[in-house]
């Protein structure tokens, strides 16, 4: 994935790292700190399945698609 990435689909979809953990927060009940999330936004640290709950909160599915 490219260094960055996450970072920068907050930042496209117009949000701060503080409501995406808010949205996070609500929809999945994760009990982690907003210094924690960003923490791993900035190391690019988190685990796949975060990947989909933050895709989600930001409207996004990911797909894996077969190459051709």
């Amino acid at each position: 994935m490219k260094k960055n990435f996450i970072k920068g689909q907050i930042a496209f979809n117009n949000v701060t790292a503080k409501e995406v953990h808010r949205r996070l927060s609500e929809k999945y009940g994760r009990t982690d700190t907003l210094q924690n999330f960003t923490l791993k936004l900035n190391r690019q640290t988190f685990k796949y399945d975060e990947i989909l709950q933050i895709a989600d909160v930001l409207g996004y599915e990911i797909i894996w698609k077969e190459k051709s």
